[in-house]
């Protein structure tokens, strides 16, 4: 059989995708370089993690200019980055653009946020499933990863869904961001469903693990990079809960390693 590979990505995924890559540079580097660039625009509370996300976006610029490189060359590894990292800056921009983050550069934030959604759906379409599925059949900890995977989506619920119906019926205005409606209407759900398929062997579990772990670290590198930042200022912040985070992105990150391990022993073995 033949190794795993993708089918090559076409001219204008690769141009949107720079296009992206440029208009983040943009968007990610003012807030980055400019300074006051957010005053009164963005709560003091989250001026920190508004940072630190810039700043993670800024180096998703050349990690995507290398996976689209890579992909090129057949690399199903720099394929699934390439969606994830398109995943995570869909997200960022996102919540900024729900967050009504007003700055002069806001149409650039819907724009990010709109070819990601449009770029992301092809670039899938392309993965060949089934044998991404067979190079990830026999991974070790199979079980473990989902069992990661569904209790993720069933802590967002659980952290987040209490914030929001604080809110209701509208008595008080505080509470509830835009990112816990994406996480509870998006990657909550995913992620249950991508460890309910990795736990049955189902192929397109295969294809969202991937790309839900590697999107998983960049999304919690900015959150907790900017925790760690307020602690070391002495900001007001809650020391256990961020330990406990930190636990948890060490979790993802084993399991991302062994995803991709699994992957490149599975793909060996489609070759011999």
């Amino acid at each position: 059989m033949k190794a795993v590979k993708t089918s090559p990505s076409t001219r204008p995924e690769e141009t949107l995708t720079l296009l992206i890559g440029l208009l983040v540079l943009i968007a990610a580097g003012a807030g980055v370089f400019i300074p006051g660039f957010y005053d009164g625009i963005v709560d003091p509370r989250y001026a920190t993690g508004t940072i630190t996300a810039d700043v993670v976006s800024l180096i998703s610029v050349p990690l995507l200019i290398i996976c689209i490189w890579l992909t090129r060359r057949g690399s199903v590894v720099a394929h699934l980055s390439w969606i994830a990292l398109l995943a995570y800056l869909g997200y960022a921009y996102a919540t900024y653009a729900f967050d009504r983050l007003y700055t002069p550069l806001f149409l650039v934030y819907v724009a990010i946020f709109g070819l990601c959604c449009f770029i992301i759906v092809p670039l899938i379409a392309r993965l060949d499933v089934d044998q991404l599925a067979k190079a990830t059949r026999e991974m070790p900890l199979r079980r473990v990863t989902a069992s990661f995977l569904v209790f993720t989506g069933l802590i967002l619920y659980v952290i987040e869904l209490p914030v929001i119906l604080a809110r209701i019926p509208g008595e008080t205005l505080s509470g509830g961001t835009p990112f816990m409606v994406l996480d509870m209407a998006l990657v909550a759900p995913l992620s249950i469903l991508t460890g309910v398929w990795v736990w049955k062997r189902h192929p397109w579990g295969a294809v969202l693990a991937g790309i839900f772990l590697i999107k998983a670290i960049t999304l919690m590198s900015s959150f907790l990079f900017a925790d760690y930042m307020d602690w070391f200022a002495g900001r007001p912040m809650e020391p256990v809960a961020t330990i406990i985070f930190t636990g948890i992105y060490l979790l993802v990150y084993f399991f991302t390693w062994n995803y991709f391990a699994a992957f490149g022993k599975g793909a060996r073995k489609l070759t011999s």
